[in-house]
């Protein structure tokens, strides 16, 4: 009989599943003023503004959007090679995975569809008008309580892992921050891994999807899955204030 926890996995999805951020390479080509977008962008990564307020400051920057450019440029992205191995690693395991990102929904579901991939996912909405030459945002997950994060990555790990379940995250940027601090394994890699460095949080680092299934076989071989006593914690502590 089997008693060993059950793993749930999440995942970033811009710069981790794919080798590139979408919406920075959306922002090159239709972004015209860089300075602006240079202060925006160092504003959020030096935590003076929310990925919320940063996503409809860029939006506001955006000049002469074109659908089927954009449409080029999703087209254009290509997955972490391993990604796909891995998708098959947990499928044979009946591990399920969620992607938590502060991305589109337009383009994850295009780049998806792309690569035949059925991977349910949590993101910010884009509003195309119905001449198709402007974009709002709307954010379907954010918290309530939170005007930072556009997608509360916290809230939907908490919520839809079990207790008898390990949340195993997998990012690797400033929007994964808040979540890795809930989740009870990690693999970070870039500014994530710095971050996990400097704030004491347990963290594997990773280049590839590759490295990541190696490292769970290992865990899953030796039966070492458990519950990050700090992280159990933290989330101890945010149902408490309900």
């Amino acid at each position: 009989m089997q008693n060993e926890p059950k793993l749930k996995i999440f995942s970033d999805f811009d710069g981790t599943i794919t080798l590139y951020d979408t919406w920075i390479e959306m922002g090159e080509f239709f972004i015209k003023k860089k300075d602006k977008w240079e202060e925006v962008i160092r504003d959020y990564e030096e935590q003076k503004i929310g990925a919320r307020e940063c996503f409809l400051k860029e939006c506001a920057l955006i000049e002469n959007f074109d659908l089927k450019e954009f449409n080029r440029i999703i087209d254009s992205q290509r997955l972490d090679p391993m990604f796909i191995k891995f998708t098959e690693f947990l499928s044979v395991r009946n591990i399920p995975l969620t992607i938590l990102s502060e991305g589109m929904d337009y383009y994850i579901k295009r780049i998806l569809d792309n690569y035949k991939l059925n991977i349910p996912f949590y993101a910010n909405s884009i509003v195309i008008s119905e001449d198709k030459k402007n974009i709002g945002l709307e954010f379907p997950n954010s918290d309530s309580d939170c005007t930072k994060c556009g997608t509360s990555k916290r809230n939907i790990l908490m919520n839809n892992t079990a207790d008898d379940e390990i949340s195993v995250f997998i990012g690797d940027g400033f929007s994964d921050a808040c979540v890795v601090n809930y989740a009870d394994i990690v693999f970070a890699k870039k500014s994530l891994a710095s971050y996990c460095w400097k704030n004491n949080i347990t963290y594997h680092e990773y280049q590839t999807f590759g490295d990541i299934i190696k490292k769970l076989e290992k865990f899953l071989t030796l039966k070492k899955l458990k519950h990050r006593d700090s992280a159990k914690r933290k989330r101890r502590e945010v149902f408490l204030r309900g």
